[in-house]
């Protein structure tokens, strides 16, 4: 380790060298960022993760200044993957530093010409802004808009018909207030799609993380470009139709089974490929059951056993446990399970409430004589005191001859 940690300052001393200027020399950008590599790599071996890092950003520096913008791309994608991994910083500046290093590989990428790959290092920019925190918690403002600026980075906005559930920032191909997408915007989302093998693989998994923090709205936009770019190949896949049967479920989990059944009738049944799938019977069952306001059919549904098991099979788990929490009407919901009590928990202590004070005998005595005088009045008052004296018992003898 001695050996490499000497060699790698002996490299450092020479980039620094390089980039010096004489009396007759200039600096030499591309020497002094292959002695940065250089550097970077022994470090490596020497498992000096911050020296690396640091290394690696330099030699991104001067390879981007000579438009080697592969090569700069590479290092910051490298840099951004040991800020990550490195336990030496707080966990808000390795965000930043993440954030940072991944939006400087996609300025790389876009100044190469490869919009795939920047638009996937943008992603890999939103998602470092969250990085560390629980899978389930809600993002916050400005990671959620990173997020949604780099989905629109894969597929613009007037291509999207999911474009209205965009929680935060406007469309980049905005030409104004007006939310409808003009001809011009619409030729220019098209040139700009991304049309990468797999690039809607992206857009998905964005999507699930967005289900698993309980954004429905953006995970239905994140789907809805992927639905987008999937129909723009021209191809009826199984993925279109796992497209097709997320999005209705996003809707109904919304609450919005009106919108469910318009793309349900509308977009959905004029794929004929699709009428046939099982995806197509899974979420026509969802929509009437939601439509009827059928709890039992809905159960049906989306039961394990049921009819539609292999269909709830081929989702993503995040989608199958989101089918389990819609309702019949309104949102869905996870709900709260009972926490059973512990053999070492305390027993609760239900306050008592106080008993009225006791009255003296003498008041319920008075009490008591009060109520029989005024039964009494009441007998007689109906004639029907057993007590009087005068009552003639002729009436009740029955004369029988």
């Amino acid at each position: 380790k001695i050996s490499k940690m000497a060699e790698a300052e002996d490299y450092r001393l020479k980039a620094k060298k390089a980039m010096t200027r004489g009396i007759f020399s200039k600096p030499d950008p591309i020497s002094a960022a292959n002695f940065y590599k250089r550097a970077a790599d022994a470090y490596k071996q020497c498992g000096e993760n911050r020296l690396e890092r640091l290394h690696r950003i330099a030699s991104g520096d001067c390879q981007l200044g000579q438009d080697a913008y592969a090569t700069a791309a590479a290092e910051y994608t490298r840099a951004a993957e040991l800020a990550e991994s490195t336990e030496d910083e707080t966990l808000p500046r390795k965000r930043q530093e993440c954030h940072k290093l991944h939006l400087d590989a996609a300025n790389a990428w876009s100044q190469m010409g490869e919009r795939g790959r920047a638009a996937e290092s943008t992603m890999k920019a939103a998602f470092g802004l969250i990085m560390g925190e629980d899978c389930k918690q809600q993002m916050n403002d400005k990671a959620l808009k990173s997020v949604e600026e780099a989905i629109e980075s894969f597929l613009g906005d007037p291509l999207n018909r999911k474009r209205n559930y965009r929680r935060t920032g406007v469309s980049a191909y905005a030409a104004g207030p007006s939310s409808e997408p003009t001809q011009q915007s619409l030729e220019l989302a098209k040139q700009n799609i991304i049309t990468d093998s797999y690039a809607h693989e992206t857009l998905f998994k964005a999507g699930t993380e967005l289900i698993k923090r309980r954004h429905y709205e953006s995970a239905l936009y994140a789907h809805g470009a992927g639905t987008a770019a999937l129909e723009h190949e021209g191809y009826a896949t199984v993925s279109l139709s796992r497209a097709y049967v997320s999005e209705a479920i996003l809707l109904l989990a919304m609450g919005d089974a009106v919108a469910a059944s318009a793309d349900f009738q509308k977009v959905h049944l004029q794929r004929t490929a699709y009428l046939s799938s099982r995806e197509c019977a899974l979420e026509e069952d969802l929509i009437r059951a939601c439509d009827a306001m059928d709890w039992e059919a809905l159960e049906e549904a989306r039961a394990r056993t049921g009819p539609h098991r292999a269909a709830l099979a081929n989702l993503d788990p995040s989608l199958r446990e989101l089918v389990g929490e819609i309702r019949v009407s309104g949102r869905a919901k996870k709900e709260k399970k009972e926490v059973a009590p512990t053999k070492n928990a305390a027993p609760a202590v239900v306050a008592k409430k106080p008993s009225p004070p006791m009255k003296p005998a003498e008041e319920v005595m008075q009490d008591t004589d009060d109520g029989f005088a005024e039964m009494d009045d009441i007998m007689n008052q109906m004639g029907l005191n057993d007590d009087d004296d005068n009552d003639d018992d002729s009436d009740d003898d029955i004369d029988l001859t």
